[in-house]
């Protein structure tokens, strides 16, 4: 059996690849030892946000600021929402995975892989051969070196998208975006929860000043945050015991949040002559080769940011590249959304990463969410854009913490991208009352004093 191109994965980065291969006519198959569509559509983002949005309908039928307007929340019934989360699961494997790569004419090889040698890969006994082959196996959730953690037998986000049963009290280790977006969602829905952050501020990788914010909402709604804590050991008997240098938590459940590493175990790469980094991801060059110029690999598995969308297209670009063209991944505007409500959303530099490149040779400015017109339409005034330019006006980066803000984001991955001026977003259309028109709004607060801006000229 061979092949133009062999992907081994199923996620978005492999389907990506597959499609791309088929578009170009090439002969391409996708081998998947486990359920079609890897991470985004089985247990990662389409999931998560079906949970959080059954979990912003229930409290927003109990928590609204409008007068006049009266509203109950009534019961959860969880395993009805997690049927829901799972048919829409099932339907969207089915139309946007096996379908598509159907009708592309894109070969589904099921079993497990592994290379026999440099030109070689075994699924299931029998042995294929491709030109080129394109690895893109996902990552899997870790669990730090704790002690008593791995027998405790935590939840990890695969097992917390899909409980059994809803838990009365949840602790959860880890403040990034993952452990964020379902502490929010099982608070709202009813459970009482505990955050647990080592490092100072939520979502490190954030503005701090925005992640200060969203601690404050959240601690607004009844979550119990907690960081700069460093765990130290678990125990469990009967309920989660988790003991810190400031004192003892106690749950009923335990979700650990705290990363994913690329799953290239069993691959047997060593006698495919591909190297591997220090987190077990596959080392590949900026065309996203390997170690063995016949290997290509993409997304999680090859190190990437971990999102969807440069899974996407490192999967594209890996294709490409495998079936002759020399073509770069580019990451310089990647955008990011934590999905809690208010989202935070940021694209280029922090204002802390600005200032550490460029010194004092920049401006920011602030438009706080009080001051945009939707926001006073909504009496929903949680949030803030934040907006840095360099010495010369060009663009660095925008942070919005927002409800939706992720929706109002993408005229500013363009502005970073292309070096626009802070003027040419002032310049540029914005529909009245809507969202995208604090990127205006903050670029003027460049020149005005926010409380002078009018709210319609």
């Amino acid at each position: 059996m061979s092949y133009d191109l062999l992907i081994v994965g199923s996620g978005s980065a492999g389907v990506a690849a597959a499609l791309e291969a088929a578009s170009r006519g090439a002969k391409a198959a996708v081998v998947e030892g486990g359920v079609l569509g890897g991470t985004c559509v089985n247990v990662g983002c389409v999931p998560s946000k079906a949970l959080l949005r059954a979990a912003e309908a229930f409290h927003k039928a109990g928590h609204h600021p409008f007068q006049g307007i009266q509203t109950q929340a009534g019961r959860v019934e969880l395993e009805r929402v997690i049927r829901q989360k799972d048919d829409l699961v099932g339907s969207l494997r089915q139309e946007k995975y096996a379908e598509v790569l159907k009708a592309a004419g894109v070969s589904l090889i099921q079993g497990q892989a592994r290379f026999l040698d440099g030109e070689t890969l075994e699924v299931n006994g029998q042995a294929y051969k491709a030109r080129r082959y394109l690895l893109a196996t996902g990552a899997v959730p870790t669990l730090p070196p704790i002690p008593g953690l791995a027998e405790s037998q935590p939840w990890t986000y695969l097992e917390a998208l899909s409980p059994d049963t809803q838990p009365k009290s949840l602790l959860v280790i880890g403040g990034g975006p993952i452990g964020l977006e379902i502490a929010q969602a099982y608070a709202r829905l009813g459970t009482r929860v505990t955050v647990l952050e080592a490092t100072p501020y939520l979502l490190p990788a954030e503005d701090p000043e925005l992640s200060t914010l969203l601690r404050g909402y959240l601690e607004a709604e009844g979550l119990s945050v907690h960081s700069g804590v460093r765990v130290q050991q678990v125990e469990r008997d009967g309920e989660f015991r988790i003991h810190t240098h400031g004192g003892v938590y106690r749950a009923e459940r335990l979700l650990v949040a705290t990363g994913r590493k690329a799953r290239t175990e069993g691959l047997n790469l060593e006698a495919a002559g591909v190297g591997l980094g220090p987190r077990g991801e596959i080392q590949v060059d900026e065309y996203l080769r390997s170690s063995n110029p016949r290997i290509f690999a993409a997304g999680d598995a090859a190190g990437l940011l971990q999102f969807v969308y440069v899974a996407a297209q490192s999967g594209r670009i890996a294709a490409r590249n495998a079936l002759g063209e020399v073509e770069a991944l580019e990451l310089q505007a990647v955008p990011r959304v934590t999905f809690t409500d208010p989202a935070l959303a940021t694209v280029g530099l922090t204002e802390e990463e600005a200032r550490g490149r460029y010194g004092s040779a920049i401006r920011v400015s602030r438009l706080p969410l009080g001051q945009l017109p939707k926001s006073m339409a909504q009496h929903d005034h949680r949030g803030l854009f934040k907006l840095v330019v360099n010495a010369e006006g060009v663009v660095l980066g925008l942070s919005i913490l927002a409800p939706e803000a992720g929706d109002a984001l993408q005229e500013a991955v363009l502005a970073v991208k292309f070096g626009l001026h802070y003027r040419d977003l002032i310049d540029t259309f914005h529909p009245y009352l809507t969202l995208a028109e604090g990127i205006r709004l903050v670029a003027q607060a460049l020149d005005t004093e926010v409380g002078m801006l009018s709210c319609c000229a």
